[in-house]
């Protein structure tokens, strides 16, 4: 895991579209409005999409080694968040993103959201995919 630098404004709102996801989705859950509390961690997912497109952290390898620690933390920080949050949704699939991040066990409720974060130096895993692409098969059936 990298350390990171000096957060800018755009890494702040990231992080702090990442941490506000909790109150949100308790009020849409507590509604039954499971697809808005859906729909409202995707809007972060998009965002941090967004965000690794402007920060171009494959750029930054070349020219700003700091800031792309810093990108680069952001991103995982952002993926904890969203990946413990997820869990009800798709469990096998957020405790692989967890694993990949080298998230301990205990440290994968709702609590440790506020009270956990990444440790800079932490050794991280292999990376594999956890979500298949799907392919469209040629007009085959079945």
């Amino acid at each position: 895991m990298p350390e990171p630098g000096a957060l800018n404004a755009r890494d702040e709102a990231l992080l702090a579209a990442a941490r506000g996801l909790l109150p949100r989705l308790r009020a849409e859950f507590a509604e039954q409005a499971f697809h808005r509390g859906l729909e409202a961690i995707w809007e972060v997912v998009s965002d941090a999409d967004r965000y690794v497109d402007e920060q171009a952290p494959w750029a930054l390898a070349k020219t700003d080694l700091p800031r792309m620690r810093t990108v680069l933390y952001v991103l995982a920080e952002t993926i904890r968040h969203i990946a413990i949050l997820i869990q009800p949704v798709v469990p096998e699939a957020a405790g692989k993103l967890l694993d990949q991040l080298a998230v301990a066990p205990d440290a994968r409720d709702f609590a440790a959201l506020s009270a956990a974060k990444l440790i800079p130096g932490t050794a991280l895993p292999k990376p594999v995919g956890i979500f298949p692409r799907h392919v469209e098969r040629d007009g085959a059936a079945g």
